[in-house]
């Protein structure tokens, strides 16, 4: 049976993967990016964003929940007890190597931050009075936003076989994952997210069909 390698990420509006500090004169809430200035989402929060999408619809699948245990990991699971592990979703291999190059290159190198610019903007909000109208006071904040229309890839490492309730019970978690990161109920964080960036062959995966090598 083939198992998938990879789950692709696609922005589909702008999104906020906070790394809970912000940028000493620059922004409030910062986004997650690498020594290169190119963002990324942790595997952590991929993970917890599937088995999200995967509980709003457990109840409708009760014969995957076993399933499910050993894809996401029962509750409180502190020993990693599931069969999958979930990289980080990084940009594509060959931007990274670009933008390494660019970087460490001896004549008019880039410098990470003028990576993280060109990769995302920065919005400010305030909170309004309720009698005025006006901006409260002491209520502006900025927060860093990557750009829509990037394309992140997380590795998936499987550390047994899996059968194919496994398989259906990971896509229908990625089926499900339509939102992510901050401000995600308020336009932000728009997610399309495939297995191996096949969409129809996520679709198989979740109705349970076997796949051929």
């Amino acid at each position: 049976m083939k198992k998938p390698q990879m789950i692709t990420v696609e922005l589909l509006s702008d999104a906020t993967f906070s790394r809970g500090e912000g940028t000493a004169g620059v922004v409030d809430i910062e986004i997650e990016h690498d020594e290169f200035g190119l963002p990324f989402m942790g595997g952590k929060t991929l993970h917890g964003l599937l088995r999200d999408g995967w509980l709003s619809m457990e109840g409708s699948f009760p014969e995957l929940r076993s399933a499910a245990d050993r894809i996401y990991g029962p509750p409180g699971d502190l020993a990693e007890t599931s069969i999958l592990r979930i990289g980080d979703a990084e940009l594509e291999r060959a931007v990274k190597e670009w933008v390494a190059w660019s970087v460490r290159r001896k004549h008019n190198p880039l410098s990470p931050g003028q990576i993280l610019a060109a990769l995302s903007d920065i919005r400010a909000q305030t909170s309004e009075e309720r009698e005025s109208g006006a901006p409260a006071e002491t209520t502006l904040r900025s927060t860093r936003v990557v750009l829509r229309g990037l394309l992140f890839i997380s590795p998936l490492t499987w550390l047994a076989e899996p059968t194919t309730d496994d398989l259906r019970c990971l896509a229908l978690g990625v089926l499900a994952a339509r939102h992510a990161g901050l401000a995600r109920h308020r336009g932000r964080g728009l997610v399309r997210l495939a297995l191996d960036g096949d969409h129809e062959m996520t679709h198989r995966y979740a109705r349970g069909e076997e796949l051929e090598l």
